[in-house]
């Protein structure tokens, strides 16, 4: 790509040396003259241990007048050793004495570093050691990887210094994976000090210097690595003077990851089936040290320049757009080009992105002329503009409601093969899970269209939130994710209020974080993290659906003018620097007109976990509203064990509800407190948290429950689609926790036989297909499945089969089928098997929609012939979401446990199923009464090999651990799984194990507790 802004800049960096160096009298690099062989010689010759090291002329010899040493008459004979045999006999018996010798010196004193002859020795802390006091408790004294004490002993970096400019030069060579690269970080010195400290993570440091304002280099005296802390550490004989600026060049050397974080290699392929490959970046949380050394954490921020070298075949992508493009030539190597990219704006290490491909791209302009491009492999060029689309309208929609124009002059969406997180919002270019912009037909499903809408509108809320202002660190993670993922419903719902994506937030986000939530081994939302591994386990359903979910009940109390006035004003106060959570609750405050203390409130809902179970209680004229945490269960019987709550589990809570008298929705506050409020003397029924918005559940008396299941069977459309969600939400949800017997939510359920919204129905499918997995094994399970075909027959005639242009139509069409298929209702698996064989001999086209329910029919009850043809299906599609749905259709089969058994072999080949991919079989196998076992014998035969499949991920393997242990349910399963991972270290997934233990345990229970309520309930409701 050329460009006609004219030259590069003098201050791009080239990939050469950046200096050439002398040894100092005490062993020190200084920046003099040599090249970097000369620095490995002189660097040799400093050694203590070993003469000559480096001299490659002979094993022995003595330096010339010129420093130069000269040869000895040991090798002759076009070099072949020529010597009697008592000599060699000689020189080995010298040689092994001297090895023994050092061998003797390395185990008393530990490895020393030949390149410092003046550090401090191993053992004895350095004059200068810093013990900084952190919230983590150091057991331990930091080392280097030259054995000596390291001097920075805590895990965040000091704030002496602060980077304002970095200029980075980089050439990745993809076939290789070698990446040579140079740095120049500016930056100012806020504190008088003598050294420097920032992040480096498996890279080899070639060359440094560092210089004043004037160009003067500095003296370096000591350079420290610190694997652990992935941590490098200069030291000057000068002092880095306070308001004073300099700079730092490091030359470097690393390699592209095959992990799938950093700087990595990735591939996708071709038309012509040919693999080919691309580089591309994912610096959250910490990985940006690994690509480039840098100050790795999110309230370092600063300007970024790039020159990245790359071949004609391919494009370079950057935060901003390239500038200039030059043919190297002669230069670098025939072919080679080399682009400049525009400087970005202030901004943290972990939104920097760079990508190598040879991808095309889709362009469009937004109303104010900010350039939107979507860059997809070359196969799928077509099928992004859909992805194009929603984002120009996103990007305008968002410019309008934060009132803050978007600061870069381009958005790039760009898709990557085998991403394992739905999107990153890059700033500038954002990076997407493939399916976004590659789906199996000419139309997809009205499912993908939503995913892609929300993932894309979830990203560009970051643009504003999140980019411009960044948090100060990771601990107030939750908010930017909590806000942008309630914004991002929000404003979809703007821009497609047919799709009521309000109601559908409390079904997507509110009930599955309340469902994690009620456990005892939660997490508050504000978590305090310190170590890089510790950032990993918040980025949980916690730290992103739960705070939505509260977001979005202090959007309803602060109303949404109010909301949208004080992220304007928190934008505009704090943009391109870091903010902390109680700027942005005093921002809401000062925008309240001081009416609401919104820090107070919040901090009852961000500072414990869990949340309250609000019980109405009639007495007379009054209702009495108390609350109290609400627990699924308690493992140790006493509430005194549970974790310490400094607000003592009660919580600021906004309680709204309407009655028969009152259709006018109420709202009183409970203070921390339990409440009374006057009521009718005629109160027939009360409906407590309208439309869900509040986070909390609601325990009704008896009576009440009663009199609201009567409304729901007269006319249930006095309530809302959301209310009515919630209503089941809370019923079987108590039922689960034992405080309600199971009759209440199945005589609540009989009222669907009339309802006909996707939310209700969302709601109870995903409850009755948790109630029968449970129950496989017991004896109400054939009639409750029976049940359940009789509610779903007269939805499942109203959804039908034909397509429809209702999108929530489309929506309720798909789940209620594929529970049908779940139940077995003779007339939609009949229909849908007859689909499928059409497809299967004749090629038919599906509709998208009606996709995952035929394949699972054809599936469930077909053969090895039905299944073999899905499988090869899937292995010959190049669709990733047409894989996705055929990888969860496989693990459906019944009556042939070696077909299930051979699908999760089929796991442990990448190169068959993406790692990425791994957990929906294992979540589809295990949901599978007949392969809950296989399930989770497989994940504990293969957990190395997994855990390998995977590297550094090890979220990963926590999510693997809740896919198949989530329907396990006997005593000898928990026995089991305690068992296996009793002693092991499974690092980030110990959440995941803890709360995976204590669900399997609540199974237990609820089955003991309501197995015989529910058999005996269906045998006189069912015929």
């Amino acid at each position: 790509m050329q460009s006609n802004t004219g030259p590069p800049s003098r201050d791009v960096i080239r990939l050469e040396p950046l200096g050439k160096f002398k040894q100092t009298q005490n062993g020190n690099i200084r920046s003099q003259g040599t090249n970097h062989a000369q620095i490995t010689h002189s660097i040799c010759q400093s050694s203590p241990l070993i003469h000559n090291p480096c001299d490659t002329g002979g094993v022995a010899g003595t330096d010339s007048p010129t420093g130069q040493p000269q040869k000895k008459t040991l090798y002759e004979n076009n070099g072949v050793a020529a010597c009697s045999h008592n000599r060699a006999l000689c020189i080995a018996t010298i040689v092994f004495a001297l090895l023994f010798t050092i061998a003797i010196i390395i185990a008393f004193t530990g490895p020393q570093s030949a390149l410092f002859t003046d550090c401090t020795c191993a053992g004895e802390k350095p004059p200068n050691y810093v013990d900084e006091e952190s919230n983590l408790t150091r057991t331990f004294i930091p080392r280097a990887t030259n054995g000596q004490i390291f001097p920075w002993n805590n895990v965040r970096l000091p704030t002496t210094l602060k980077p304002s400019r970095y200029n980075l030069t980089i050439h990745p060579n993809i076939t290789t994976l070698e990446v040579r690269g140079q740095i120049s970080i500016e930056f100012h010195c806020e504190k008088e000090t003598n050294f420097i400290i920032l992040h480096s993570h498996n890279m080899t440091i070639l060359d440094k210097i560092i210089q004043d304002r004037r160009g003067h280099n500095l003296t370096i005296v000591k350079m420290l690595e610190y694997t652990r802390g992935q941590q490098l550490y200069m030291e000057i004989k000068e002092k880095f003077k306070k308001k004073h600026n300099y700079t730092l060049k490091i030359r470097f050397n690393t390699k592209l990851n095959k992990e799938q974080e950093g700087f990595y290699i990735s591939s996708y392929t071709g038309l012509d089936s040919e693999k080919k490959y691309l580089a591309a970046t994912h610096f959250e949380p910490t990985y940006a040290r690994t690509a480039f050394p840098c100050f790795d954490e999110p309230h370092f921020k600063a300007k970024f320049k790039l020159t990245i070298f790359r071949d004609r075949f391919h494009i370079a992508l950057f935060n901003t757009p390239v500038v200039n493009t030059d043919d190297l030539g002669f230069y670098m190597g025939t072919g080679l080009l080399r682009d400049d990219f525009q400087e970005t704006v202030p901004m943290s290490t972990y939104l920097v992105a760079f990508i190598v491909c040879d991808y095309t791209n889709l362009r469009n302009q937004t109303d104010r002329g900010v350039s939107v491009s979507v860059y997809t492999p070359p196969p799928f060029k077509a099928k992004a503009r859909f992805a194009l689309d929603i984002a120009s309208r996103s990007l305008d929609y968002f410019e309008d409601f934060f009132g803050i124009p978007y600061p870069l002059p381009k958005l790039d969406l760009v898709s990557i093969p085998g991403f394992l997180e739905d999107a990153m919002e890059n700033w500038g270019l954002i990076t997407y899970r493939e399916t976004t912009t590659s789906y199996s037909s000419k139309e997809p499903s009205t499912s993908i269209d939503q995913w892609i809408t929300t993932t894309i509108t979830h990203e560009i809320v970051h643009q504003w939130f999140g980019n411009l202002v960044t948090m100060k660190w990771w601990t107030d993670i939750w908010l930017y994710e909590g806000f942008t993922t309630y914004l991002q419903y929000l404003g979809v719902n703007n821009y497609y209020l047919e799709w009521k994506m309000m109601d559908q937030f409390i079904l997507d986000k509110t009930q599955p974080a309340m469902t994690l939530d009620a456990l005892v081994s939660s997490h508050p939302i504000n978590v305090a993290v310190h170590d890089p591994y510790e950032i990993k386990t918040i980025f949980d359903t916690i730290s992103y659906s739960k705070a939505a979910a509260i977001i979005h009940m202090l959007s309803t109390f602060l109303q949404e003018d109010t909301l949208q006035n004080g992220l304007n004003d928190y934008l505009s106060t704090y943009k391109y620097t870091t903010a902390e959570t109680k700027d942005l609750w005093n921002t809401f405050s000062k925008n309240a007109n001081q009416t609401l203390d919104v820090k107070t409130i919040m901090d009852t809902w961000t500072h414990q976990m869990g949340f309250p179970l609000v019980t109405l209680t009639k007495e007379g004229n009054e209702i009495v509203a108390s609350q109290k945490r609400f627990l699924l269960s308690v493992k140790t019987g006493n509430d005194s064990l549970l974790p310490k709550s400094k607000y003592d589990y009660k919580w600021y809570i906004p309680l709204s509800f309407i009655t028969n008298n009152d259709s006018e929705v109420n709202n009183i506050w409970m203070n921390m407190t339990d409440v009374r409020f006057e009521v009718e003397a005629d109160l027939k029924w009360i409906k407590a948290n309208i439309n869900q918005t509040g986070f909390y559940r609601v325990m009704y008396e008896t009576e009440m429950w009663h009199s609201l299941i009567n409304i729901l069977k007269t006319n249930h459309t006095i309530f809302s689609a959301a209310d009515r969600a919630n209503l089941i939400d809370d019923a079987f949800t108590l039922c689960r926790a034992g405080l309600l017997n199971a009759t209440i939510p199945l005589e609540l359920s009989t009222y669907l036989i009339k309802e006909k919204d996707y939310v209700p129905w969302a709601t109870a499918i995903g409850h009755f297909e948790n109630w029968a997995r449970r129950m496989s094994e017991s004896l109400p399970y054939k009639l409750f499945l029976n049940y359940m075909r009789n509610l779903l027959r007269p939805i499942s005639n109203y959804v039908g089969w034909k397509n429809s242009d209702d999108h929530v139509k489309q929506l309720l069409r798909a789940k209620v089928l594929s529970a049908a298929i779940l139940c077995e209702l003779n007339e939609t698996v009949n229909e849908a098997k007859s689909i499928f064989q059409k497809w299967m001999v004749h090629n038919k086209t599906i509709d998208p929609n009606l996709k995952e329910a035929v394949y699972s029919a054809g599936i469930k009850f077909g053969g090895m012939t039905e299944w073999q043809f899905c499988w090869n299906t899937y292995n010959s599609s190049q669709i990733p979401s047409e894989r996705r749905l055929l990888l969860k259709a496989l693990g459906q089969p019944r009556g042939d446990p070696w077909l299930l058994q051979r699908y999760l072999i089929e796991t442990l080949d990448k190169n068959t199923i993406k790692p990425e991919d791994v957990k929906i079989v294992l979540a589809v196998v295990a949901a599978n009464p007949e392969g809950k076992l296989l399930a989770w014998r497989h994940l504990k035969a293969y957990w190395p090999t997994m855990h390998s499949l995977f590297g550094n991920s090890t979220s990963m393997m926590g999510s693997l651990i809740s896919a198949v242990t989530a329907y396990l349910s006997t005593p000898y399963d928990y026995y089991e799984v305690t068992t296996y991972f009793n002693g092991m270290n499974v690092e980030s997934a110990s959440r995941a194990l803890e709360q995976s233990l204590e669900i399997i345990q609540l199974n237990i229970n609820w089955l003991n507790k309501n197995k015989e309520d529910i058999y005996t309930w269906l045998r006189r409701k069912v015929n």
